[in-house]
């Protein structure tokens, strides 16, 4: 099997052909369309590293499971089905990174660390949860990294007074303030390719100041490195 950023693409392409064989009446072809978006080597190795620890499991067709929620046939997708073959989700690769980081090497349990959370839990990225259950470190994702200051720019900017109404037509900054006013956890951890800077979060007003080191603090700092008293801790109940 070919390692590195060359194997994940062989993933991609080898998945793509199974998504076609299973689906020719929806797709006119099992190739793999080729992405604008990075594939950055060191999320691959994360990806890797949390496969072959057991955090992630890839099943045909490209779906995975993550340790929490996994469903027979893989609960998500790396590709998703196009007449033109098969479509890269770009975010899900960066949101691994994040997922195998913080449990292999800052030191998360992962019955705290949930992966793509419900619409009842507010469909957060990436949530690290206390003893409790309430949300310490909400993570965000984002398959460009450009986009993670804009997001993070945007949010202070238009919503740092009050949350934001959401019966109005959403975007993305409104989405993140909404979750951010509703959850207010302690930290905020953008995602990106290979880059995953944390902030510590406060409402009112909403603020999102850089981390001393601009890195998620380890699990111990934040006395998280014991386990659950559960397995895996369930989503929590936010909306």
């Amino acid at each position: 099997m070919i390692g590195g950023r060359d194997g994940f693409i062989e993933l991609l392409e080898r998945s793509s052909a199974e998504l076609y064989a299973e689906h020719p009446d929806l797709m006119d072809t099992g190739g793999l369309i080729p992405t604008p978006n990075e594939i950055h080597e060191d999320d691959v190795a994360l990806f890797d590293e949390g496969r072959d620890a057991g955090l992630i499991t890839v099943l045909r067709g490209g779906r995975f499971n993550t340790l929490d929620r996994p469903i027979p046939g893989g609960h998500w997708g790396l590709l998703s089905r196009s007449r033109q073959g098969g479509w890269y989700n770009a975010e899900y690769l960066p949101q691994i990174a994040a997922y195998v980081d913080a449990i292999l090497h800052l030191g998360y349990p992962a019955g705290r660390v949930l992966f793509e959370l419900p619409g009842s839990a507010l469909q957060l990225d990436l949530a690290i949860l206390d003893d409790s259950g309430r949300v310490v470190v909400l993570g965000e994702a984002k398959r460009d990294t450009a986009m993670l200051e804009n997001l993070r720019t945007n949010v202070e900017r238009r919503y740092a007074g009050a949350a934001p109404d959401m019966t109005t037509p959403k975007d993305e900054a409104r989405q993140l303030a909404w979750r951010l006013w509703t959850v207010a956890p302690d930290f905020t951890w953008l995602i990106g390719p290979n880059h995953r800077p944390a902030f510590t979060t406060s409402t009112s007003p909403l603020r999102l100041a850089p981390t001393a080191d601009g890195r998620l603090p380890a699990a111990s700092h934040l006395g998280l490195d014991r386990q659950p008293e559960v397995a895996m801790m369930p989503p929590p109940m936010l909306g």
